[in-house]
Formats: structure tokens, C-alpha cells, sequence
């Protein structure tokens, strides 16, 4: 598999985790930092979820790591901010404002530039 998709797929399923994490907590009526509170987080198929992607994630990273220069692959986690966006936009109905629309076009162009050097 080419290291891009390798990185992409790390950086997918680590934004993936943060938008189930998001929907974890949601669902709970208020999070408590107490053992029961805490043990009714980590049982929360959402939260199970987002750490299974975080895991994979992080496997598909060391393996990312393994194969291409920090310098290059480092820079493409800031796509991680563009999947989250999206996701949340698409799953949770955040708003989409102009001004981050923006923010996120410079980002994506100066993954382009990291990308083709």
C-alpha cells in the first residue's frame, strides 16, 4: 500500500476517533470524574470505538514512520483538522463559517506543497 494512503488512513481514523468521542460524551448526561463516572465513559460504545480507531491510527502511524521522513509526514496531520470539520459538519451538524472554509483551504494548499516535495 502507498505510505500516502497509509497516512491518510492514520489521519482519518484519528479524526474519526475525535468525532466519536465528541458523540460519547454527548449521549451521557454529565461526565463525572468519579470511578463510576469514568467506568460508564470507557463502556460507551462510542468512546470503545473512538479508541479502537485512535489505535489503529497509531499503528498505521508507527508504520507511516517506518517508511518516510518525519519532515514529510508530520506535516500531513494537519489534515486532521480538515476530516474533523467535515465530519462534524456531516455527523454532528456543526456550522460551516466562511472564515474556517477558508482556514482550511490554506492548510489543504500548503499540504499540496509538503506533498509534492
Amino acid at each position: 500500500m502507498p505510505v500516502l494512503v497509509l497516512i491518510l488512513l492514520s489521519v482519518f481514523l484519528g479524526a474519526g476517533a475525535q468525532v466519536l468521542f465528541k458523540v460519547g460524551v454527548l449521549q451521557l448526561d454529565s461526565l463525572k470524574f468519579n470511578i463510576q463516572g469514568i467506568t460508564g465513559l470507557l463502556f460507551s460504545p462510542y468512546i470503545l470505538g473512538g479508541l479502537v480507531a485512535f489505535a489503529a491510527s497509531f499503528l498505521l502511524w508507527l508504520k507511516v514512520l517506518a517508511e518516510v521522513p518525519l519532515s514529510y509526514a508530520y506535516p500531513m496531520v494537519s489534515l486532521g483538522y480538515v476530516f474533523v470539520f467535515l465530519l462534524s459538519w456531516l455527523y454532528l451538524g456543526e456550522s460551516l463559517p466562511a472564515l474556517r472554509v477558508v482556514g482550511l483551504a490554506l492548510i489543504i494548499g500548503g499540504i499540496l506543497l509538503i506533498a509534492r516535495s
